[in-house]
């Protein structure tokens, strides 16, 4: 496959767009994110799944840079709710309601999970990653982490994350807020090597 010149990440977090810029190099010489363009503006994000919002986010940014755009979204799906109550890519409401504060949500998934038999407190992030053309052509892939639910939740508070008091990653046996520095980077190395798979997948697709 002939390198691709740039790929701008449809992100303004320069931590992510770091991130993503190591996984994207071996497919391009460049990688930029919407804060090195000036892109300020942002696209209604209405899709109903995360591989909606991803593509949602993707073709707006590729039309608007007139450049290969990757993007990426997520949702969250558990194991112990009918489909009808999954909080999907609507991680911040409470049934289907608008957006609540950390505490709110927290308190509400407490409630939720404390009442849930220990064994049963599996789900998972499901996130969707896309690569958009300027012609609208779009190419998506989709990947699963594996999580364990907890209660009652942790003390340890994240700021702007509140599911990662009640949440984490299932090899680890623990909230994410508690993973050690040592675990959080063993965790990050996991993912990446699992995002990595899905690109050569995702890239593929672009021959």
């Amino acid at each position: 496959m002939k390198e691709i010149e740039s790929i701008v990440v449809a992100s303004k977090n320069p931590a992510k767009v770091e991130r993503y810029g190591k996984l994207l190099s071996q497919y391009t010489s460049q990688v930029v994110g919407l804060s090195d363009l000036g892109i300020t503006d942002k696209p209604e994000e209405n899709g109903e799944t995360a591989e909606q919002n991803a593509e949602i986010k993707g073709k707006h940014y590729a039309q608007r840079t007139g450049m290969l755009v990757f993007s990426e979204d997520e949702a969250l799906y558990v194991d112990f709710l009918p489909e009808n109550q999954q909080p999907g890519v609507h991680v911040r409401r409470i049934n289907g309601k608008d957006e609540v504060d950390d505490e709110t949500l927290l308190s509400y998934w407490e409630q939720v999970v404390s009442a849930v038999p220990e064994e049963e407190r599996a789900g998972k992030w499901h996130i969707a990653y896309c690569i958009a053309h300027p012609d609208g052509t779009i190419h998506t892939v989709s990947l699963d982490h594996p999580i364990m639910f907890f209660s009652p939740p942790s003390n340890v508070r994240i700021p702007g994350w509140p599911m990662s008091s009640l949440q984490g990653p299932s090899a680890f046996g623990k909230p994410h807020s508690e993973l050690t520095q040592e675990e959080r980077e063993l965790a990050d190395k996991r993912a990446d090597e699992a995002i990595v798979k899905k690109l050569q997948e995702l890239f593929n697709l672009e021959r």
